[in-house]
């Protein structure tokens, strides 16, 4: 499992168990963005046992901590790419992908208002290539 340090200290006052090290660990080698019931079937041959609540808890604990992103849709998606970026979501099946390039918000339109800039959240929705040749 690869965690980069600072990520590992910053996790470290939450006791990284073997569990959890389990979950952050396949969390970190996928590329889409899962529900938490998708990442429970995904990851529930690798450590039998577990509970969708025991995946909901650590999931949230994670994203708290900085380590993965929750994306704001429903049902919620993860997302295990902290960098600033954006998503695409399809209003057909739901997937949500990256999009390649960062939109940006110009800052200095949004304080003319008086209001200073905490965040923003920019929802893109689409129909995905699969569901346009689905319907062809």
């Amino acid at each position: 499992m690869i965690i980069n340090c600072k990520q590992e200290n910053k996790i470290e006052p939450y006791r990284l168990t073997k569990q959890r090290k389990v979950i952050l660990g396949e969390m970190k080698k996928m590329h889409d963005h899962p529900t938490a019931e998708e990442f429970y079937d995904r990851i529930k041959g690798k450590l039998p046992g577990i509970g969708l609540c025991t995946i909901y808890r650590n999931l949230e604990k994670f994203q708290e901590l900085g380590l993965i992103q929750r994306i704001k849709s429903i049902p919620v998606r993860y997302d295990s790419n902290i960098q600033p970026h954006n998503h695409i979501k399809c209003i057909r099946c739901g997937k949500v992908e990256d999009v390649p390039e960062v939109i940006q918000l110009d800052v200095a339109m949004i304080e003319k208002t008086g209001y200073k800039l905490h965040a923003f959240n920019l929802e893109i929705n689409g129909i995905c290539k699969a569901c346009q040749d689905h319907n062809h």
